[in-house]
């Protein structure tokens, strides 16, 4: 370090840069602590709660190094004698070592986020299969119910009849099809039937027999299913993603930072430095 003028503006914006990025460091120190508690390591979802946040926030300790850096350099541009410390009296030296560390611990947290978001996935994916598997066997048991039997037949009894009252008055059946609120399969039915009285019976086997609700319904399932999929799909790939690029690049950065700074300031070397900077 060196001995500056305290008067001189550029010296006190030295300063501020300097108190600046240290206390920025040290709050995201405390505020990785806060997060730690209560720990559970053990636990998935933790993890990756923790990893996001820690990543999320993996930007300020940087910012407060660069402020620091930026006013030593400041400091050393304002001019003042040389001051000789031994590396471990130097805050440059507990900067740089920090962020080698930062980017370690960001290095290591890429590989366990992917590894606990594809397990997460996998849980879930897993999850949805076995509730999908629940409501299919549920359908298939409240349809052998004999109650439930007697219901959908009497169900195709009464449409049956109504329909055949339709059929049997040729002008209730005109008033009918003009009516432009009535669904198109029923106008369809009731052309078919006047030339082929076997048409409702089948309209009955194909949309109101016990086997057509047990498709209708598999198949509502079962495409809710795939967008439960699609969509548990798209957000581990987001997470993986955002988390991941994001942990690469914070480690990068903080790496380059520290070795590099340690390297050309000379603090890879045991002992003390000739120069302090």
């Amino acid at each position: 370090m060196k001995a500056i003028d305290s008067r001189n503006p550029a010296s006190i914006a030295a300063r501020a840069l300097q108190i600046v990025g240290i206390i920025l460091i040290v709050s995201s120190l405390v505020d990785y602590l806060i997060l730690l508690f209560p720990p559970n390591f053990l636990d998935r979802q933790w993890q990756m709660g923790f990893t996001s946040q820690l990543v999320d926030r993996g930007i300020i300790p940087m910012v407060g190094m660069a402020f620091i850096f930026t006013g030593f350099g400041i400091e050393s541009n304002a001019g003042g004698a040389q001051v000789n410390r031994t590396a471990f009296a130097d805050i440059k030296f507990w900067v740089l070592w920090l962020a080698s560390l930062f980017g370690l611990v960001f290095l290591l947290l890429f590989p366990l986020h992917l590894n606990n978001v594809r397990l997460d996935r996998a849980e879930k994916l897993g999850q949805i299969s076995e509730r999908v598997s629940q409501a299919e066997n549920q359908i298939a048991t409240q349809l052998a119910n004999a109650n439930v039997q007697a219901e959908i037949q009497k169900q195709q009894n009464q449409f049956k009849t109504q329909f055949s009252s339709v059929l049997g008055d040729e002008k209730k059946r005109d008033e009918v099809l003009k009516n432009p609120q009535l669904p198109s399969p029923i106008k369809k039915l009731i052309e078919a039937s006047k030339s082929d009285p076997k048409a409702i019976d089948e309209f009955i086997q194909t949309n109101l027999s016990s086997d057509a609700l047990k498709d209708r319904e598999l198949t509502r399932i079962r495409t809710g299913k795939k967008q439960l999929e699609e969509q548990t799909q798209i957000t581990s790939l987001k997470s993986g993603l955002q988390t991941g690029i994001s942990s690469l690049l914070l480690s990068a950065g903080y790496m380059a930072i520290g070795w590099t700074g340690l390297k050309g300031l000379g603090y890879m070397r045991l002992g003390r430095r000739k120069t302090a900077r």
